[in-house]
Order: structure tokens, then C-alpha cells, then sequence
């Protein structure tokens, strides 16, 4: 059912918008008329995100939703895409885009199918969110009563589609700053104390990357200081703590902050920490209806759907922690957010005839 060559031209078309956090007005707006056509009511709201609706022509059945989101992470000015033996690169100046635009494309795809094909289905929407990259501002700003009582289906994961998201991580940001005290590097560095010599001992000291299998802990930047003649005053750390395991979380978030006292009281300078929870993980057992439906879907292609966790967050978190069930679904992207990006036109095909699947699964309810 699906067109394939259309298909590749639409995302061709959405990776050729420049779209970081906060600037993707125009690649939605090229979303918006594809699902007008394909018989949506549209709307932005304040945060930018595009919300379609479609009714069913099967009233009984719940409603549900596809999303995906429109940013990418950068670089993505003056991509140059190369296709290879039907997959999708970039020429290694850039990333690809396909983190999430191959979802937009194959959501977009399916519901010109259902449309063109005329096949029934229940109420149905698009979601479409900003600023997933950075926070999942987006998903946190759309009105809970846009998505109420339904059931929603996230194209956002990486690898071969087919999968099925089971379990995501809860994630603690930490922003840390370090106040030292402030001298002359060459006549008295012995009256100084160095807030970066600090950081550098507390991370030196932190239990970093992989902890365990459901655990993950980063420190993304220090910087300090304001010239080599000067002991610096004060530096500033930012870093995470992510685990599918709610006490695995606290116990490493414990022991990042008891290294940052530590090397605080070793050097005589101080810490203030700011810790904020950025998303809520979840867990999904197989019996449980997002995940039944989605495998079921993937089964009536002729598949046997793969049903693994992930280390990432998405906007799946933000529904799930509002009691809006969601599953997150791969569409075969591979290696995002680096150089290497690249994904298959055959895995986008198959994200599209996935998502017609559950229209019509969801319809025989």
C-alpha cells in the first residue's frame, strides 16, 4: 500500500529543512498541508507544536495517536544527502535528520494511505512536537486535554523497525556551582582556591557511563574561570543521572553529590547544587494494551516484533507520567545525533505499513 517513491521524496523534503530547538515553524508548517489534504484539522498551539485530528468512521474504538517531533539536533545547515544502496547518509559534514524525521515521514505516509485508501479506522491524531532534543519542551507544554483518554503510538526509537519499547529511564539533571576563592595565580596562588581544581577532583572521583545495565551517568560540561593569572573563583558543571531502577537513580545522584562535598571540603571552597527531575521512566509488561496493540499490528504484516528497554528519554515519558498511555516504536534510524547518521528507505516503508496496521488493529477492537 505504500508509495515508496513518494515516501522517499517527503523526507527528502524534511531533511532539507534546517529545523533546531525553536525553529521548526516551517517544516510543520510543510506537515500541516500534507495532513490537510489527507482530511486533518490543524492547529499549533503556543509551544509550536502541530496537532491534527481526524475523525473515525468507527466511533467504538479508542482513540489514538501517532507522534513524532520536527527538531533535530545540529548540525544539520547545508546537509547534503547521499543515498547508497537504498540508505540514507549524509556527505559526514552534517547529521541526517532522520532522528525524527524519518518518523515524520512515515506518520505522514500512513495517513495518506489511509485517506487515498479509504480504510476505516477510529478517531486519529497527529502529533507533531518541538523541542524534544532539548528537554521535551514540547510534549511538556501541549494541553493534557489534547491527548485525554487516548492511546498514543511514539516513532522515536533507533535500530531495524520493529521494535517495541518496554521501559524507559527517569533522568536527574544536575547544574553544580563551585565557589572557590579568587587570587593571583603568580604572586599568591597559595591565598586562592581554584573552584576548577575542585570540579576536576569531584568528577575525577564520580562513577561515570555505564553503572550497571539500567543505569547511565554523564557530565556534559565544565567551564570556569576567566584568565590563566587568576586562581578561579568559580566554575559551573552540568551533568545527568538516568536508570530504569527508581533507588539505582537515587543511590548514584547520592554519590555524584557526596564527590562534590568532598572535593568541596578537601580544597576549602563550596558547592551549590540544583537538581531537577527532567522526565518520569515507565514500564510496560507485554499483556499491557499499548504494547499488545503495537505488537498485534507488527504481527498482522507478517513480523515478530522485537520488545527490548532503552537508555533514552522521549516524549513518551511526558504522556505516560500524565496517564496517557504510550509506546515507543523504532523506525530505523541508526546512529543519530552523529556524522554517521543514516537510515533505510525499507525501514521508513515499514514504519508506514506499521502505522496503518494499528489504525486498522486498533478498528477491529
Amino acid at each position: 500500500m505504500i508509495d515508496e517513491q513518494r515516501l522517499r521524496r517527503t523526507f527528502l523534503d524534511l531533511v532539507a529543512f534546517n529545523s533546531p530547538p525553536g525553529e521548526e515553524r516551517e517544516v510543520s508548517r510543510f506537515c500541516a498541508e500534507i495532513l490537510r489534504d489527507a482530511g486533518f484539522v490543524c492547529q499549533f498551539d503556543p509551544a509550536g507544536n502541530l496537532i491534527a485530528q481526524k475523525s473515525g468512521a468507527i466511533a467504538s474504538v479508542p482513540r489514538i495517536f501517532f507522534s513524532a517531533h520536527t527538531d533535530t539536533v545540529q548540525p544539520t545547515a547545508g546537509l547534503v544527502v547521499q543515498e547508497r544502496d537504498g540508505v540514507f547518509h549524509t556527505s559526514g559534514d552534517t547529521i541526517l535528520g532522520a532522528d525524527d524525521k524519518a518518523a515524520v515521514a512515515a506518520i505522514l505516509e500512513a495517513v495518506r494511505v489511509l485517506d487515498e485508501r479509504g480504510i476505516d479506522h477510529g478517531d486519529l491524531q497527529v502529533i507533531l512536537s518541538t523541542g524534544e532534543e532539548v528537554g521535551l519542551i514540547g510534549a511538556r507544554a501541549l494541553a493534557p486535554s489534547v491527548i485525554a483518554g487516548s492511546i498514543g503510538f511514539v516513532f522515536d526509537a533507533s535500530g531495524t523497525t520493529g521494535a517495541i519499547i518496554t521501559a524507559a529511564p527517569t533522568q536527574e539533571t544536575l547544574d553544580v556551582r563551585v565557589q572557590g576563592r579568587a587570587a593571583h595565580a603568580g604572586f599568591a596562588p597559595e591565598k586562592g582556591v581554584s573552584a576548577l581544581q575542585i570540579a576536576c577532583r569531584a568528577v575525577a572521583n564520580m562513577r561515570l557511563g555505564r553503572i550497571d545495565a539500567e543505569t547511565t551517568a554523564n557530565v556534559g560540561s565544565i567551564h570556569g574561570g576567566t584568565a590563566t593569572n587568576i586562581v578561579a573563583q568559580e566554575a559551573v558543571i552540568q551533568m545527568e543521572a538516568r536508570s530504569r531502577n527508581p533507588e539505582t537513580l537515587e543511590a548514584q545522584v547520592a554519590h555524584i553529590r557526596s564527590c562534590l562535598d568532598e572535593a568541596a571540603a578537601f580544597y576549602g571552597g563550596q558547592v551549590e547544587i540544583t537538581q531537577a527531575r527532567e522526565y518520569e521512566g515507565y514500564q510496560w509488561a507485554v499483556e499491557d494494551l499499548p504494547v499488545r496493540l503495537a505488537a498485534d499490528a507488527w504481527r498482522r504484516l507478517g513480523r515478530e516484533p522485537t520488545l527490548r528497554p532503552t537508555g533514552g528519554g522521549s516524549d513518551a515519558n511526558v504522556f505516560n507520567a500524565r496517564g496517557v498511555p504510550a509506546v515507543v516504536l523504532s523506525c530505523g534510524y541508526v546512529d543519530a545525533h552523529t556524522f554517521n547518521e543514516r537510515v533505510p528507505l525499507a525501514d521508513m516503508v515499514a514504519a508506514a505499513e506499521w502505522a496503518v496496521s494499528i489504525a486498522q488493529t486498533v478498528a477491529a477492537l
